[in-house]
């Protein structure tokens, strides 16, 4: 049975890298709960500073030869690919983080912009520029990190938090350029070259991705979103109403919302925020005008407080409608688009008794 693991191994041995790399996403993504869970948030510290020690060795060794301490010699030749796997594992938090988050089309783009650098990290070598890129990666790792954990401890999003994200990643990689230039007294221009510029190409193109509104809203996610004819709340829970068919058992509650007078149309939504965190948020509905376009009908303000596990409960309504094309979207105080639901509303003659089906959440 072992030599027949071992014969199907070398026989697929050349797709071996790739079906680790895709087993590892898939564990990440399964393993990884909470943004703000405390365990989550020392682990990445303690990545982010091995990666920054090993890259400090890689900047080191090019200038001489780096003799490694008696306890890692055995290991010491693994450094490399130990690095690799530190960026992958932080790489594939962030990644799964923001497709959390993410809602809009631009987001979606960055996203598959860091699966591409997760990809890159993974597979390929660049020789001489090797250190650039693995400081680039690094760069932004720590960017990414601060950009969770700062809505985090302050308990709101916003440009706020995101400035002071990115002054402490500023100080972060001063301290880091501060301890690591005895070391390389005799190549001045080395950290300038392969640390700071790196670091610095990472940033801003990290805060116009950020200005664009390109970058998911971490660490808020909508876990939910629904539309129903009625929505009530007893005894700390929300009774759903919707009239949808079995059959249409992808949709959530009445997305093809047959409308009758009187009907009210109700969306209810569960969003992720961390412990906390106390914001105010705001729940766009918009109506798509054939001639026009997508044109914003109401934007409804709510405050969400963090802490639930399975998220903040929010309801917003509307009664003046006409059939078409709907969106709701729920969005940042700056616009930012955390998640979104569509429907349309179609006019139901019928007098019949409606079937009600309730969900309970």
């Amino acid at each position: 049975m072992i030599q027949k693991g071992k014969d199907f191994y070398k026989k697929h041995e050349r797709w071996a890298p790739i079906a680790f790399f895709v087993a590892g996403f898939i564990f990440d993504a399964l393993m990884l709960r909470r943004i703000d869970e405390l365990m989550t948030i020392l682990q990445q510290a303690l990545y982010i500073l091995i990666i920054g020690v090993l890259l400090s060795v890689e900047l080191i060794e090019g200038t001489r030869e780096v003799i490694a301490p008696r306890v890692l010699t055995k290991v010491w030749r693994y450094r490399e690919p130990l690095l690799h796997f530190l960026m992958g594992t932080l790489l594939n938090a962030y990644t799964i983080f923001y497709f959390k988050s993410a809602s809009a089309i631009t987001s979606f783009i960055f996203i598959f912009l860091l699966v591409g650098l997760l990809v890159i990290n993974e597979f390929k070598r660049f020789g001489k520029d090797q250190t650039k890129v693995h400081m680039a990666f690094f760069s932004l790792c720590l960017i990414s990190y601060l950009v969770a954990l700062a809505p985090i401890i302050l308990g709101f999003i916003g440009i706020i938090p995101f400035l002071v994200a990115n002054g402490a990643a500023s100080l972060v990689m001063a301290l880091y350029v501060k301890i690591t230039k005895p070391k390389l007294i005799q190549t001045p221009g080395l950290l300038r070259s392969h640390v700071i510029q790196p670091f610095l190409a990472i940033q801003i193109i990290f805060a116009g991705l950020y200005f664009a509104h390109a970058i998911p809203p971490v660490p808020l996610s909508v876990i939910y979103m629904g539309v129903y004819h009625d929505v009530k709340k007893e005894g700390g829970e929300y009774q759903l109403g919707y009239t949808r068919s079995k059959f249409k058992f992808w949709q959530h509650g009445d997305q093809s919302f047959s409308a009758r007078p009187g009907d009210v149309i109700y969306c209810f939504a569960r969003i992720f925020s961390p412990t906390r965190f106390r914001d105010q948020i705001q729940v766009r509905w918009l109506y798509h005008d054939e001639r026009l376009g997508w044109k914003p009908s109401d934007a409804i303000p709510l405050t969400i407080a963090g802490g639930r596990e399975e998220g903040f409960r929010g309801v917003t309504k509307k009664s003046n409608y006409t059939p078409g094309e709907w969106r709701v979207q729920v969005e940042t105080k700056d616009g930012q688009e955390i998640g979104r639901i569509g429907f349309n509303v179609e006019i139901d003659d019928s007098t019949d008794p409606r079937d009600i089906k309730v969900r309970t959440e």
